[in-house]
């Protein structure tokens, strides 16, 4: 398996670096700090650094620009382990390689882990910009590089990762990375409580948030991060996350070996 991984991340670290070399990293960033720079004007100069009582009871007395950034950056971190993750084996079938990855001995799971960590390096650099800026513009990080934050980092990005197994999934059968991927990246910025907090929503979003990790995730890393919490501390949210990475681990998983079969039965046929 290591050396699956090993290779898998190379052929993703080649193709990465002679095809697209800076244009999805420049995009997520871009986004990432317009989520920033976006409310922090709205903050000062629309709402002049007012807010109202609910928003102090609904996040425990943080502070808004830190609240913004912390979120806006893990946003970053899970659009891009899911359109790495996701978008792996709709690459390999526009590119011609998916009938050969199919066929040969190699394992799969290693596969994906070498899609993984080729992108976790990209990923941790656009996450890495985005909290840089918020602390330009004042956001409170004195919590990073703890060993709650990296351990909160770590299962953020296994949760985002199991979730793009089964994206990967769904992209391979609709053909299509722009509209589903777009649509998954939308309803998750708008409902995981990146720029507000979920209490602000209707109740029956609130609960259809849940279904993401992004949800558990985003919370347990504001905990960490500005209240000083550790993960010990915040087990619903842990076994959340948790359930939830297992859950699509197995769909993607499932999923990927009955199309697997399919499509061998059909090169044959």
């Amino acid at each position: 398996m290591v050396r699956v991984i090993g290779a898998t991340y190379k052929k993703n670290r080649i193709g990465i670096i002679r095809a697209m070399p800076w244009s999805f990293i420049v995009s997520r960033v871009v986004t990432g700090v317009t989520q920033i720079v976006f409310p922090f004007f709205i903050y000062h100069y629309f709402l002049a650094g007012n807010l109202n009582a609910d928003f102090g009871v609904y996040t425990g007395g943080a502070d808004y620009i830190t609240y913004i950034v912390l979120g806006a950056a893990l946003n970053v971190l899970a659009v891009s382990t899911l359109m790495n993750v996701g978008r792996a084996l709709i690459t390999e079938l526009r590119e011609g390689t998916l009938e050969v990855l199919l066929l040969s001995p190699a394992s799969r799971t290693g596969y994906f882990l070498g899609c993984l960590g080729e992108q976790t390096m990209r990923a941790l650099l656009e996450f890495g910009t985005v909290l840089a800026v918020g602390g330009i513009f004042g956001a409170d990080l004195r919590q990073t590089f703890t060993l709650q934050f990296v351990l909160v980092i770590l299962l953020a990005i296994l949760g985002f990762f199991c979730m793009g197994l089964s994206l990967s999934a769904v992209m391979l059968e609709a053909r299509d990375t722009y509209i589903t991927q777009n649509t998954l990246f939308f309803l998750m910025s708008l409902t995981c409580g990146i720029a507000f907090p979920i209490q602000y929503l209707p109740q029956w979003v609130q609960s259809f948030a849940q279904i993401f990790p992004l949800t558990p995730a985003v919370e347990l890393f504001r905990r960490v991060m500005i209240h000083g919490q550790g993960i010990g501390e915040n087990v619903e949210l842990l076994a959340q996350l948790l359930i939830l990475s297992v859950i699509y681990a197995v769909i993607g998983i499932v999923w990927f070996r009955r199309k697997e079969r399919i499509l061998i039965e059909r090169i044959f046929g």
